[in-house]
């Protein structure tokens, strides 16, 4: 079984917001598929009440790109001990002949693959 293309994101390795995060702040992050096969696609945080993804998974057509929306919720800040915090990017083949997202492309599915984007603060 093949590994599936490479998801390309932009930016590449870094998702930024203004600290002290006092107000809700929305970034964007742009997925793009240069393959040739469907991708499902799935972004995830370990820090669930800090951030919320929309869409948090789709569907990713071939040649195609989409924009996505990384929310972050507003917490207490310390400048001393930012947070480590990073988001999760899983894509996988979907399976022949679908269109639309089934998530047991990742459950049944083929080779899941993982990029991690770190979160950041700029002081």
């Amino acid at each position: 079984m093949a590994l599936p293309t490479d998801i390309v994101t932009v930016p590449a390795e870094e998702v930024w917001f203004n600290a002290p995060c006092l107000s809700e702040q929305v970034t964007a992050l742009k997925l793009s598929n240069p393959g040739n096969r469907l991708l499902g696609y799935r972004v995830v945080s370990k820090v669930e009440n800090r951030y919320v993804v929309l869409p948090s998974q789709g569907a990713l057509q071939p040649k195609k790109d989409i924009t996505i929306n990384i929310i972050c919720h507003p917490f207490p800040f310390k400048s001393e001990s930012p947070p480590v915090d990073t988001l999760i990017i899983e894509w996988v083949d979907a399976f022949e002949g679908e269109t639309d997202f089934n998530e047991d492309w990742f459950v049944m599915g083929g080779i899941v693959r993982k990029k991690i984007l770190s979160v950041k603060f700029n002081p």
